[in-house]
């Protein structure tokens, strides 16, 4: 694919291509209901009276499914369309959301959740490979980086909207709200174009073995986990966090923190776009791994003081800058490393570490929450380097689709 040259009126020409307005709309509000439930459910666990384990694995179960609905998608789309798949999920991931609000005890919070979540892992699967088969030629970066927009803009309202809402109007008000944006969703998905996955020809690579497959994506995949693992510790736990240093006002803080995060998640993401089609992927994912990992030390130093809430915005949003940038590095470097017909590969991949690595961080990190949150989130810091820092070697490599 050639480099885009940059000049104005680029991205005015990729919101114009048919079927990636409405498919924009889609994830927006499928992160958007996402969003408003994210930091909700574990906190409303908390306060009823149960565990941090149970609280992380209300979001550990939505997390688990979606990841296995992840490796079935590109299957279900190629059966029935995007469209139909898109519908599909925002039915799923929307409608049942509501429930939340009458479901009694863990075991029918965990049950929604996990409707919940094979919705969410169908949008988004099928909602990045979308975009990606529509994109004009030479802005794949860009195209990727219009699905961050949309990611980013969710969270930056939902997810203070969500915990303002629930500590003004409870929980019922944030689990319907969640209903309504599956309903809009449906009305979305019906001004999707007709498209099929692109089918493969005899002398396309995608004969690739699965072992070249995992090869081929090992790189981009730990990288997205290495970010995504203390996101998801984020998500779960900042709102309890603060809220033990300021009871009640430390929710709707976390909340403000989180959805700035999300902004800082748009600025990175586009950022990184931009460079991308440039430059090729991979010139930032050192940079970005390296500022998110400083975010996630500047949560736990600031812990470690029980410092006044309003100080965690800061690292939040430096955490974003750096956890969107390596969102952008690595989907873009899944999809060039991938023949165009396996383009729902790839999106599968990426979004199955980044939905994996959420879950993970708020199951396995609500375990390290019971050494207290100052470990959590140094944990979550080291992380990043760990887990990041090797998976970032030779993440640029010769693409494959051309």
């Amino acid at each position: 694919m050639s480099s885009a040259d940059g000049k104005p009126g680029a991205l005015a020409r990729l919101a114009r291509t048919p079927g990636v307005p409405a498919a924009f709309v889609l994830v927006l509000l499928a992160f958007g209901g996402f969003s408003l439930l994210l930091p909700v459910v574990p906190l409303a666990v908390v306060r009823g009276g149960g565990s941090e384990l149970v609280a992380g694995a209300s979001t550990g179960v939505f997390m688990t499914v979606t990841v296995l609905v992840q490796l079935l998608t590109p299957r279900v789309t190629a059966a029935i369309g995007y469209r139909w798949a898109l519908a599909v999920g925002s039915a799923l991931l929307g409608l049942p959301s509501g429930l939340l609000a009458l479901a009694d005890g863990p075991v029918a919070v965990l049950a929604v959740s996990g409707v919940r979540g094979a919705g969410f892992g169908m949008m988004t699967v099928a909602g990045s490979a979308l975009v990606a088969e529509l994109a004009p030629p030479g802005m794949l970066g860009r195209a990727t980086s219009l699905i961050g927009l949309a990611v980013g803009i969710s969270e930056a309202i939902f997810l203070p909207v969500g915990l303002w809402l629930l500590e003004v109007f409870g929980l019922a008000t944030v689990a319907w709200s969640a209903t309504a944006f599956g309903v809009v969703g449906l009305l979305a998905a019906a001004r999707l174009p007709d498209v099929h996955p692109a089918p493969p020809e005899r002398a396309d690579p995608s004969a690739l073995s699965r072992r070249a497959v995992l090869v081929l994506l090992a790189g981009p995949f730990l990288v997205m986990v290495a970010v995504s693992l203390p996101y998801g510790a984020a998500a779960s736990f900042l709102s309890p966090a603060l809220d033990s240093i300021a009871t009640g006002s430390g929710a709707v803080v976390a909340g403000v923190g989180l959805g700035l995060l999300g902004v800082g998640v748009i600025v990175g993401r586009t950022v990184a776009g931009l460079i991308s089609d440039r430059r090729g992927p991979g010139a930032l994912v050192w940079p970005g791994l390296a500022v998110s990992a400083l975010g996630m030390g500047g949560i736990a130093g600031l812990l470690s003081v029980s410092a006044d809430p309003w100080w965690f915005i800061a690292p939040a949003v430096v955490f974003g800058l750096g956890f969107g940038a390596v969102q952008n590095e690595a989907l873009v470097s899944s999809f060039e490393r991938m023949p165009r017909s396996r383009l729902g590969t790839a999106s599968a991949s990426w979004n199955i570490s980044f939905d994996a690595g959420t879950g993970l961080g708020s199951v396995v990190m609500g375990g390290f929450a019971g050494f207290g949150y100052v470990v959590l989130f140094t944990v979550a810091a080291g992380v990043v380097l760990v887990v990041g820092g090797p998976a970032a070697v030779g993440t640029r490599r010769t693409k494959v689709n051309s």
